[in-house]
């Protein structure tokens, strides 16, 4: 070549001379091709076009109202009819690791659904919020309580589920029932948080240490016939009396499981 690039004489390839898409590759695209291809490449968005949002409380200490503003915030740059994916991180789960991913639909002004569809950490997985108008209302639509599918059971914890029972969602509490009595009985008082008015259990047994259950108000024994779990009676106010008893010696600690609901919710 007598000349290139204002060279002259023997002239040798220099950097710079060519880019990638003047060299053709036999058997494989041509880089043109690549080239825009990655130049029209998705965001970090996971191949959904947007990178993940993120809506997170500050502490565990901030209020589910202040949350749902934030909440608010992303509903209202979002057209209706229209869902997005989010890392959201409510004060109910606030201080957990790992990596959540939840869906936020907005229907209109006046529902909306948040929920989450996996988590990297297990005692995240599973919990609604959903914001909806009162039937028969001309006020704005609120968010109702927070709601679980799968949750965590600490002891002592009162959990609102999203499942229905006539029409009124279900609670469970986990409550440290002690020593299992030996060859005995005992009683158990257990106040149901936040009631004024009536509630009906819809579930109550025990569990011991090893796993097994203990034969509770409803369903067949899996223990032992001489076992029993019997609800008492209701005080008022939320507060039931249950017996525990035993014709045999246990020797184990258990859990008592209540799953309910509640006048009023």
């Amino acid at each position: 070549m007598a000349s290139f690039n204002s060279r002259t004489g023997a002239v040798m390839p220099q950097s710079g001379d060519y880019n990638a898409t003047q060299i053709p590759v036999s058997g494989e695209p041509e880089a043109e091709t690549v080239a825009a291809a990655l130049s029209n490449k998705a965001p970090a968005g996971f191949g959904f076009g947007d990178a993940i949002q993120e809506i997170a409380t500050t502490s565990a200490e901030e209020s589910y109202e202040t949350y749902c503003a934030k909440v608010d915030a992303v509903l209202d740059a979002m057209p209706d009819k229209t869902a997005k994916l989010v890392r959201a991180y409510p004060p109910a789960v606030y201080g957990n690791a790992g990596t959540t991913i939840s869906l936020l639909y907005k229907g209109d002004a006046n529902y909306a659904v948040l929920s989450n569809i996996g988590s990297a950490d297990v005692g995240l997985c599973g919990w609604r919020m959903f914001k909806l108008r009162y039937p028969s209302s001309s006020s704005p639509a609120v968010w109702m309580p927070f709601e679980w599918e799968n949750p965590p059971m600490k002891i002592g914890v009162e959990y609102r589920t999203t499942e229905r029972y006539d029409g009124k969602p279900v609670f469970v509490m986990a409550v440290n029932g002690g020593a299992f009595p030996d060859n005995s009985s005992k009683i158990i008082e257990v106040q149901i948080p936040d009631t004024s008015g009536q509630v009906k259990m819809l579930d109550c047994y025990g569990v011991l240490d090893n796993g097994t259950q203990i034969p509770g108000l409803f369903g067949e024994s899996v223990f032992d016939a001489s076992n029993y779990l019997g609800l008492f009676t209701q005080n008022g106010n939320g507060k039931f009396t249950i017996s525990v008893g035993s014709g045999r010696t246990v020797g184990l600690n258990f859990t008592l499981f209540l799953k309910y609901w509640k006048e009023g919710t």
